[in-house]
């Protein structure tokens, strides 16, 4: 008899993953504040949320590596770090702490991300992975829908809202180090070799890497600049404050249900190409009409972009690769990356809108080309272990369906 789901594990983590994203963006919605309450420039505190993505590209390989190799005591000292640097900027309110406290929070925040489909593989039964990864990688929108809400509810008050978040950390740093208390009961299953050597030889890996770096650089480029891309069409700016906030809340639902529908059906590369090709066209229609279109776009974008992250990562996982972690922090390194390029590039076209949405709609059409290349290597995506599961579940598949017909 096989062991039980441990919910609770993954939750605590999932709650854990809010708190890094609080801290990446505790002083984002309050930058003037924070600003003159440091008394320091508006540029020096923007360093305090650029340090997370910087590190991140850094250390999301080594985190991965850690994790596959030494999983429990990884994820304990991701959780210390959090909790310590999200209480040091409370501690002592001046610039150098937050800094600092930032800094070890952003050192964590790869130990986190990485972990979520670890901490499903080893905590949850196989038909259980898909919605436990599917709420680990939703809760880091939570945190940026309670971020974001925090700063513009108290856009005054930074040590209010430091200390809110600071609390939140706290308190999820101690669930999720009682919850490592449980030894994961899928662990055992296979085992685990840390290597981005080995990672990067997976078949499939670099595209589906590809597909999410694209795919990410559309929404960290359309949450940095979707205000001023809208502006020249008459969006005001409260406007677009809403649309990105509706592209967030459905990209939680998304994560939620899309994610564990594609793992069912083991249609993670199909899900990936549609998603592609809804984002293309919802693209060209803020480009060209934002005024009349911008809900209309803004909900396809949320529910199907934000929720092709956890469908990579469901795929990763049931590959039923040894170096799952590693390659997790691959992908994760790429949608980083993507963030970072692509939303530099697009500050360049800040005056051509069209141009702008054109571009992401041209990278949207690249990302299904590259998903539908990722269909014909399926079997391959994350080693040939993950193929011998995929083709027994498909031939129990279509006897099925020769016997009852169409649903």
């Amino acid at each position: 008899m096989s062991p039980a789901s441990r919910w609770p594990v993954v939750l605590a983590f999932a709650a854990l993953g809010v708190s890094t994203q609080l801290c990446w963006l505790a002083y984002a919605a309050t930058t003037t504040a924070t600003a003159q309450h440091l008394g320091v420039s508006e540029q020096a505190v923007g360093w305090l949320a650029n340090v997370f993505p910087l590190l991140f590209v850094v250390l999301a390989v080594p985190a991965g590596v850690a994790l596959d190799r030494w999983f429990r005591p990884t994820l304990a000292v991701g959780a210390v770090l959090i909790a310590v640097g999200a209480s040091l900027r409370f501690a002592v309110d001046e610039y150098w702490a937050a800094l600092a406290g930032q800094t070890l929070a952003a050192i964590a925040q790869p130990i986190v991300a990485n972990a979520i489909t670890r901490v499903a593989a080893g905590y949850l039964a196989p038909k259980d992975r898909p919605l436990g990864i599917a709420v680990g990688a939703g809760a880091t929108y939570v945190g940026m829908i309670v971020a974001i809400g925090l700063g513009t509810a108290l856009p005054g008050d930074v040590r209010t809202v430091v200390g809110i978040g600071t609390a939140i950390a706290v308190l999820t740093a101690v669930a999720a180090l009682v919850s490592l208390r449980v030894p994961p009961p899928f662990l055992g299953e296979r085992e685990a070799v840390g290597s981005l050597r080995v990672a990067l030889r997976e078949p499939g890996v670099p595209v589906l890497a590809a597909v999410v770096l694209l795919g990410t650089g559309i929404f960290v480029s359309l949450a940095t600049w979707l205000e001023p891309l809208l502006k020249p069409a008459g969006v005001s700016s409260s406007t677009s404050g809403l649309l990105l906030l509706v592209v967030l809340v459905s990209g939680v639902v998304g994560c939620v249900l899309v994610p564990p529908f594609a793992a069912r059906r083991h249609w993670e590369s199909r899900t990936l190409q549609v998603t592609a090709l809804v984002t293309a066209a919802a693209c060209l229609l803020l480009g060209f009409a934002p005024a009349a279109t911008g809900f209309v776009a803004a909900v396809p974008i949320g529910f199907l972009l934000l929720s092709a992250l956890p469908v990579a990562l469901s795929r990763v996982e049931r590959g039923g690769s040894a170096s799952a972690g590693t390659i997790t922090s691959v992908v994760w390194m790429a949608a980083n990356t993507g963030g970072v390029v692509v939303s530099s590039a697009v500050g360049y076209l800040l005056d051509l809108p069209v141009v702008a949405f054109t571009v992401f709609a041209v990278l949207a059409v690249s990302a299904f080309l590259l998903a539908r290349r990722l269909e014909h290597q399926e079997d391959q995506v994350a080693g040939t272990e993950g193929h011998d599961e995929l083709a027994g579940s498909r031939n129990a598949t279509v006897g099925q369906d020769s016997a009852t017909g169409p649903a």
